[in-house]
């Protein structure tokens, strides 16, 4: 069996820079996350690498051999040249340029959730990417809010995925009914291959349920809802407008309560894994099992390429 040899390939504005970069790369970092934050790639290279516009596009893709993966779109932030030799470049996920930032005034209502996205997607040139078609929302305000700020929110209080990526606006369940979204993408690493590994056990309570109050104006009364059963109890303090948003919020404020019980991050050999898959962890001495991927990060430089990952569970 051959050796294998990790490659990188760049295009900026579709034309092919790979050559000349991996004759003056000092290191190439992706760092690619599962939620708000947008996803980062930071260049550097060194003699006299011209230096690119504010808002050009940088297209990576990782691999080995003539197998490579597309690994993301981005535009170019910020570059910084240091004594006139070394030319660091960062680029987002994210094009901040457009309209996701400009605060808006807007409300929506007796949408789902899905519809709300696609507003917001349309507005900004985007795709969509979202399973929340069979959740509603009676009234929603947006009020003085950027959408990125409003989407995050949205997601806090859903217990989603959301980011944008490759132009798609990613609006995504972790869990449906009650089993981690089996449209998510899924690895399996051993211990085996690892580098480094690292697992924390946390003492946070593990609840059993969780309870929301709305109140109910046909009977003028307030009604308990209450998602799972047992004790401990976690109490969801809001105004809910109905009973299928009471039972909603609480789902996700106890699915999100119970994250991060356990928690970790490891190392291994180059492999194109992206955040908010499901890790499937084995060969470990407690701890195998399924795990959220919550952010990976990939490395190039003269050691070659590592993969680096964030889980919990």
């Amino acid at each position: 069996m051959g050796v294998k040899y990790p490659v990188f390939k760049i295009l900026a504005n579709d034309t092919d820079v790979t050559l000349k970069l991996k004759e003056e790369l000092i290191s190439l970092t992706f760092k690619d996350e599962a939620n708000e934050k947008a996803d980062e790639l930071t260049i550097e290279v060194g003699g006299e690498y011209a230096r690119p516009k504010y808002e050009d596009e940088l297209k990576l893709y990782l691999g080995y051999g003539d197998v490579l993966t597309f690994c993301g779109l981005f535009t170019v932030q910020t570059s910084n040249r240091t004594d006139n030799n070394v030319l660091s470049i960062s680029a987002t996920g994210v094009n901040f340029g457009t309209e996701l930032k400009e605060k808006r005034d807007i409300t929506y209502e007796k949408v789902s959730i899905k519809d709300i996205c696609s507003q917001i997607a349309n507005r900004s040139g985007l795709k969509l990417k979202s399973d929340f078609d069979d959740i509603f929302i009676v009234s929603l305000a947006q009020s003085g809010e950027s959408d990125l700020h409003f989407l995050d929110r949205l997601a806090k209080e859903y217990n989603s995925i959301f980011n944008i990526k490759n132009g798609t606006l990613i609006f995504t369940k972790k869990i449906t009914d009650d089993k981690k979204n089996e449209e998510l993408p899924s690895y399996t690493i051993s211990e085996i291959n690892t580098s480094t590994i690292s697992i924390q056990h946390s003492n946070k309570t593990l609840y059993k349920s969780c309870k929301s109050t709305y109140h109910d104006t046909k009977n003028n009364k307030a009604v308990e809802v209450i998602a799972g059963s047992g004790k401990p109890c976690l109490i969801n303090k809001g105004s809910f407008k109905d009973e299928a948003e009471a039972m909603t919020k609480a789902k996700a404020k106890l699915q999100k309560a119970n994250q991060g019980l356990i928690s970790g991050s490891l190392s291994l050999e180059g492999k194109v894994i992206f955040a908010g898959g499901k890790l499937i962890l084995i060969d470990t001495l407690e701890d195998d099992g399924e795990y959220q991927i919550k952010s990976v990060s990939h490395t190039f430089d003269v050691n070659g390429w590592v993969t680096s990952l964030e889980f919990e569970r």
